[in-house]
């Protein structure tokens, strides 16, 4: 698993992959719910699947990477 994470997060810029999370959590939730409650239902509880997901992203960035930036100053 750590290796996954320095993967993850030592190869895509943070800002692109914080945006990938929020599309890819967006996608997951909003077309099931789309199809169940729809377009209000999918926007809303799309939208906070992805700002969930992509702040455990920013978590877990600066829980377990927090000093691979600052370290080579």
């Amino acid at each position: 698993m750590p290796a996954l994470v320095d993967f993850v997060v030592l190869s895509v810029p943070p800002p692109l992959m914080v945006a990938v999370v929020f599309a890819i959590a967006y996608v997951l939730v909003g077309i099931p719910v789309h199809f169940r409650r729809g377009a209000v239902a999918r926007d809303v509880l799309g939208t906070l699947a992805g700002v969930f997901c992509a702040l455990i992203y920013i978590a877990l960035v600066v829980g377990v990477h927090s000093g691979v930036h600052t370290a080579s100053r």
